[in-house]
């Protein structure tokens, strides 16, 4: 029997956190439902996945490709069913995730291609703390349209040609979500239909050695400009990276005029002042950071994003 919605959930190595994925799927009560799980060989997770196979409608997928475009692609056009879920291997469906969300193609025009359903911080992760301590929130319609909680109509996903490979790094769930509505599909924000993203402690160095992924948002912002009005003052990122772009500035110029570092100080300052000397010392260094990344993105896609 043809299911009637195909989950994609792409990992990489995160054994513990895609057993709660797995955990969450085998809780979901719509009538049927395949589970396609798309790796690249780790031991941890080939055997994780051969001890669920009996307890899920489960496909393991594996592919040589370690990004998660490849491996979304993958899952979906391997999919059989009509809807396509999209969750990621540090997200736990709540019970009732797929039901909702059926529940809103049924009811909805037949022009909706698109669900994006409410994602919480994980109940089980509230004592993780960290100043990089990472996790996604969706409380509403969000336009960063994060993939760990989004749903299409695969016939949406086949008009557009799915992910985009030329994204390397982040911000590629955004863009397939605004393909899809720029092709006119509609999209509907369902409450119910919940997914609990784990908060994750990251220290300093893990933070700045993921930073480089961003630097795909300048592609974004530049096939999309209708996401400019989101932004502080239409280039910037966050308000942050306003000092942020001066202190970077002023780092730059320091080598030809010492009085060029005066530019660092105010954005260092501010953050000192608001998180404290070590925080705010690694807070200021993460956005002059970002703002790095920003700026070589804006080089490469020839717009102006920072």
């Amino acid at each position: 029997m043809t299911p009637r919605v195909s989950v994609v959930v792409p990992t990489v190595d995160r054994v513990e956190l895609l057993e709660r994925t797995l955990r969450g799927l085998a809780a979901q009560d719509v009538d049927s439902f395949e589970a396609i799980v798309v790796h690249d060989g780790h031991p941890g997770i080939r055997a994780l996945l051969a001890d669920w196979s009996n307890r899920l409608p489960l496909q393991a997928l594996e592919i040589p490709e370690r990004g998660t475009v490849a491996k979304r692609n993958a899952g979906w056009r391997a999919a059989r069913g009509p809807i396509i879920a999209f969750t990621d291997d540090d997200c736990e469906p709540a019970p009732g995730w797929l039901k909702a969300a059926v529940a809103a193609f049924d009811q909805g025009p037949p022009t909706l291609d698109l669900v994006q359903g409410r994602v919480d911080a994980h109940p089980e992760d509230a004592q993780v703390e960290g100043l990089f301590k990472r996790t996604v929130t969706v409380t509403g319609h969000y336009e960063g349209y994060p993939n760990a909680n989004l749903v299409y109509r695969r016939a949406a996903l086949e008009r557009v040609g799915g992910f985009d490979p030329a994204y390397w790094g982040a911000t590629e769930d955004a863009d397939l979500a605004f393909r899809v509505l720029e092709s006119g599909g509609e999209v509907q924000y369902v409450d119910d239909a919940l997914v609990w993203h784990a908060v994750r402690a990251v220290d300093f160095v893990s933070h700045m050695k993921s930073l480089p992924r961003w630097g795909n948002a300048a592609l974004t912002i530049k096939r999309h400009p209708q996401l400019r009005p989101l932004l502080p003052h239409r280039i910037f990122w966050k308000d942050t990276h306003v000092t942020g772009g001066l202190a970077l500035l002023g780092l730059l110029l320091a080598p030809f005029s010492g009085r060029a570092l005066l530019l660092v100080l105010p954005h260092f300052a501010k953050r000192m002042k608001d998180s404290g000397p070590k925080a705010g010392a690694q807070l200021a260094v993460a956005d002059v950071a970002e703002v790095a990344v920003t700026v070589a993105g804006s080089i490469r896609y020839k717009t102006l994003f920072i």
